[in-house]
């Protein structure tokens, strides 16, 4: 797993998995103007921030590898982000995809667990192609004290998914 340009590279092993654990703080609204929710990678001590996410498939993968090859990406919302005046957690299946950059080739899933906090996506690749992904996280934000709740988006991250991933 690498890092440059503000893009995470998950190098997937031939014939193999890579779990990342991502931490992500949104952020209300100020002044009518969406803030950039920050996603961190946390998966080794040292914390890495990053916009957009490369996931390699090893292009000499063979039928009986590829199968089973996938990289997990675990989105935790941070602590830092419910200590506001509120509580967050994602909404419905934790993302939505930007027309015509949409998931086309059906290989990312997503699973929201624990009440909400943590997002799981999995993601295969099934041939010899590659595939930019854009989306907006989605999160509902609950109000503490007045209990309205209310749906925001992200600011677009991308995955580009590739076997071999490309430019």
């Amino acid at each position: 797993m690498s890092k440059n340009n503000g893009t995470l590279l998950i190098d997937v092993p031939q014939g193999g998995a890579s779990i990342t654990t991502i931490k992500l703080t949104p952020k209300l609204p100020k002044a009518g103007k969406a803030q950039v929710w920050t996603m961190d990678d946390v998966t080794t001590e040292k914390v890495e921030k990053f916009s957009n996410v490369v996931v390699a498939f090893d292009e000499n993968s063979l039928p009986d590898q590829v199968r089973y090859e996938r990289a997990i990406l675990v989105v935790h919302l941070s602590e830092k982000a419910q200590k506001q005046k509120g509580y967050w957690s994602f909404a419905f299946d934790g993302l939505q995809y930007v027309p015509s950059k949409e998931d086309d080739l059906h290989n990312i899933e997503t699973q929201v667990s624990r009440d909400g906090q943590v997002l799981t996506l999995t993601i295969h690749n099934f041939g010899l192609n590659s595939e930019d992904v854009d989306f907006s996280f989605l999160a509902m934000y609950r109000d503490n004290q007045s209990g309205e709740c209310s749906i925001y988006a992200s600011a677009d991250p991308g995955i580009r998914v590739g076997r071999p991933p490309g430019p």
